[in-house]
């Protein structure tokens, strides 16, 4: 099942943003629930928002290109065990997020997105009316998950890691070993995709 089957508004959103995104210049990474879909991953609702995450020093030419659609300008967001700059936007009526630095710091743990240098690398890409997607890699999701206790998201996507382990080793040793993890979330890590 595609976003198209299920939301075709969403999935002509998703296309207007990557033909813009992709004209801005730095790496962005398509995440949340529409990366999780288009991966083949099952989730208990459609998605209904769209997640796009960045570098910190990429969201200027990323907000730039999306002014058309701008409901605020990004700014540091802070909340609980959270940071980032955020940016808010409505692509026909769909609601989209430009998050960038993201770092989630919790339990002991601390884990920052790298785009560039470690995310990118490894997404996965897929083609939207004609329009080039990276997704942000399962790896991640599936940290990000288990860092904010969402059992109902970071199962659905060990499932799918489990069906291409080889695919998603790489990145997750990568991440393992560059940030710092409490061995309660490593052990849950492990144990989901062993």
């Amino acid at each position: 099942m595609t976003i198209n089957d299920i939301q075709p508004e969403l999935s002509e959103a998703l296309s207007i943003v990557a033909r813009q995104l992709n004209q801005a210049g730095p790496n962005w990474l398509l995440g949340g629930s529409c990366g999780l879909l288009l991966q083949g991953v099952t989730l208990d609702r459609p998605p209904r928002d769209m997640d796009v995450y960045a570098d910190a020093e990429g969201i200027g030419k990323l907000h730039d290109v999306l002014s058309d659609h701008t409901l605020d300008k990004p700014a540091v967001d802070e909340e609980e065990m959270y940071l980032s700059i955020r940016g808010h936007y409505e692509v026909n009526e769909i609601p989209l997020e430009l998050i960038g630095g993201f770092k989630i710091r919790v339990g002991g743990s601390v884990y920052t997105t790298e785009i560039d240098n470690l995310l990118y690398p490894a997404a996965p890409a897929t083609v939207i009316n004609g329009h080039s997607v990276h997704l942000m890699p399962l790896a991640h999701e599936l940290v990000f998950n288990v860092l904010r206790d969402r059992p109902d998201r970071y199962l659905a996507i060990s499932e799918s890691i489990r069906l291409q382990p080889e695919a998603h080793r790489g990145i997750l040793e990568r991440m393992m070993g560059s940030y710092t993890f409490h061995a309660g979330h490593v052990a849950l890590i492990r144990e989901l995709t062993s």
